[in-house]
C-alpha cells in the first residue's frame, strides 16, 4: 500500500508538471500566433495608410507621397496615427490597440531636395532601360565643349572690339580717315531684347508670373529623417534625374509650337529650373541669352576652321578698310566680321530651336545657313524658319545641356517649387506644402490581448 501511494503521488506531481509544461507551450503558441496576427495587421494597415497618397502628385509627376496635412494646410500627424489605429483595429481580431505613435518622417524636401531626387531617379529607372543613359551622358561632352567655346567667343569678342577701337583711333589720328565697324548693327542688336530677334511671333510668349516669396527654395522647411540613400547623388543618377526633369516639366518650345498646352503655375518650367526668375518671359530671355552664348561660341569655332568663309571675311575687310598703313587693321575688321557672322547664325539657330526644329551642335559647311551679307543686315529671318539639321539637337536637348550646368540643389529645389505651385493651382489645393509630403515613417504600437504586445514597423513606399 505504501508503494502504491508513493507512485500515485509521483504521478500526480508529474501530471502537474506536464500540465504546466503544456499550458506554457499553448500560451507560447498563442503569443506567437497573436504576434503573427499583429505583424499581418500592421502590414495591411501599411497598405491602407499609404493608399491615401496624394493623387495629383502621382498623376502629374509619378511621385508617391503622403500629404500629412490631408489637404488641410496644417500638418496633422495625430490624424495619421488615428487612421493607422483604425486600420489596425479593423484587422486585429481579437485584440485592440492600446497605444500608437509615429515618427521619423522622410520628407520630400529633406537634404535640400535629395530625398525627392532619389525617388525621381527611381521613377526613371523603372520606366526606362539603361540605354537612356548613353544619350544623357553625351551631355557631359556637349557641356565641356559649350563652356570652352562660349568662353573663347566672349574673350575674342571683348579682345577684338577693343583692338578695333584702338586701331580705328590710331587711323583717325595718323591718317585722318575713319574705319567702318561692320559689327555696328550686331552691337545694337545685342543691346536689345533677344526675344524680338528669335521669336517667330513675339506676341505668343506666355505672360505668366509666379510669386516666389515663400516657395520651397526660399522658405524655412520642415525637416525629417533625411534621404533614404537608395539612389544617392552620383554621376549616373544625375543622368536619370535629368531624364526625369526633361520628361515631366514643360518648356517654351513645346508651348510655342502647340506640342503642349500651358499648365498651372509657370508654362516654361524647365527654363525656371535654369534661371529661377518669376515670369515666363524673364526665364525665357535668360535661357535664350545663355543658349545664344553657347551657339556663338560653337559657330565662331567652326568659322575659324572654314577657309572659304575666312577668305570671304578677309576680302570684305580689305574692301571696307581700303588702303591703310595701320598694321593689323584689316585683320581686326576680319575678326569682327567673323564674330558678327557667328552671332547672326546663332540668332537663326535659336529661332529654329524655338520653332521645334533641330540644330546641329557642331556646325559644318552643310549645316551652316546664313550668308555673310544677310548676317550683317540680320533682317527678316522668316524665310529660313523651315531649315533643320536632321541629326541635330532639339531645344529640349539644349536645355538639358544648361540643366547639366545647373547645380543639383538648384535643380531639385526649383523643381519642387514648380511641383508645389502646379499642384496648388491644378487641384485647388492652395494649402499644399511639399515639405509636408512624406514617403516613409516609423510606427510603434502596443496592442492588448490579455497582456500587452509591442510591435514596430517602417511604413514606406517601395521604389
Amino acid at each position: 500500500m505504501k508503494k502504491r501511494g508513493e507512485i500515485t503521488v509521483f504521478l500526480s506531481l508529474m501530471l502537474s508538471v506536464l500540465l504546466f509544461f503544456f499550458q506554457a507551450l499553448f500560451q507560447s503558441a498563442e503569443n506567437a500566433l497573436f504576434r503573427s496576427q499583429m505583424e499581418e495587421a500592421l502590414e495591411l494597415s501599411e497598405y491602407s495608410v499609404l493608399s491615401e497618397y496624394h493623387r495629383e502628385l502621382w498623376k502629374r509627376y509619378e511621385l508617391f507621397y503622403l500629404d500629412l496635412s490631408y489637404g488641410g494646410g496644417a500638418e496633422k500627424t495625430e490624424y495619421l496615427e488615428q487612421r493607422a489605429e483604425e486600420f489596425l483595429n479593423l484587422n486585429l481580431k481579437p485584440g485592440k490597440v492600446k497605444a500608437l505613435e509615429t515618427w521619423d518622417y522622410a520628407r520630400a524636401t529633406d537634404g535640400r531636395g535629395e530625398a525627392y531626387y532619389e525617388q525621381a531617379v527611381s521613377v526613371m529607372k523603372a520606366k526606362r532601360g539603361a540605354s537612356i543613359l548613353e544619350s544623357f551622358q553625351e551631355y557631359a561632352e556637349y557641356v565641356r565643349q559649350a563652356a570652352e567655346q562660349e568662353e573663347n567667343y566672349r574673350e575674342a569678342d571683348d579682345r577684338e572690339s577693343r583692338n578695333l577701337e584702338e586701331l580705328s583711333r590710331r587711323r583717325e589720328e595718323e591718317e585722318e580717315e575713319g574705319t567702318p565697324n561692320p559689327a555696328e548693327q550686331t552691337e545694337r542688336l545685342k543691346g536689345g531684347s533677344i526675344l524680338h530677334l528669335i521669336l517667330k511671333d513675339p506676341g505668343s510668349v506666355s505672360g505668366k508670373r509666379a510669386e516666389l516669396a515663400g516657395v520651397p527654395s526660399d522658405r524655412t522647411l520642415l525637416t525629417g529623417s533625411g534621404a533614404r540613400g537608395k539612389n544617392a547623388y552620383g554621376v549616373l543618377n544625375d543622368a536619370w534625374f535629368l531624364a526625369y526633369l526633361l520628361e515631366h516639366f514643360g518648356n517654351a518650345a513645346a508651348c510655342l509650337t502647340g506640342e503642349k498646352e500651358g499648365g498651372p503655375w509657370l508654362d516654361y518650367q524647365l527654363e525656371y529650373l535654369i534661371a529661377g526668375r518669376d515670369s515666363d518671359i524673364a526665364n525665357l530671355e535668360a535661357v535664350c541669352g545663355r543658349l545664344l552664348a553657347i551657339r556663338e561660341g560653337m559657330n565662331y569655332a567652326y568659322l575659324l576652321t572654314d577657309s572659304a568663309k575666312v577668305a570671304e571675311c578677309t576680302a570684305m575687310a580689305t574692301l571696307l578698310v581700303g588702303a591703310t598703313l595701320i598694321p593689323g587693321l584689316v585683320e581686326a575688321v576680319k575678326q569682327m566680321l567673323l564674330l558678327a557672322w557667328a552671332f547672326a547664325e546663332s540668332v537663326l539657330d535659336l529661332r529654329l530651336l524655338l520653332n521645334g526644329k533641330r540644330v546641329a551642335f557642331r556646325k559644318d559647311a552643310s549645316t551652316w545657313k546664313i550668308s555673310l551679307s544677310n548676317a550683317l543686315e540680320l533682317g527678316d529671318l522668316s524665310g529660313m524658319d523651315d531649315n533643320e539639321d536632321a541629326d541635330g539637337l532639339l531645344y529640349r536637348d539644349y536645355l538639358g545641356i544648361l540643366l547639366t550646368l545647373t547645380g543639383r540643389e538648384k535643380k531639385s529645389m526649383r523643381s519642387l517649387d514648380v511641383i508645389e505651385g502646379a499642384v496648388r493651382e491644378a487641384s485647388g489645393g492652395q494649402w499644399f506644402y511639399v515639405d509636408q509630403c512624406i514617403d516613409s515613417f516609423r510606427l510603434r504600437t502596443i496592442c492588448m490581448k490579455g497582456q500587452e504586445y509591442t510591435a514596430e514597423r517602417q511604413f514606406c513606399y517601395e521604389w
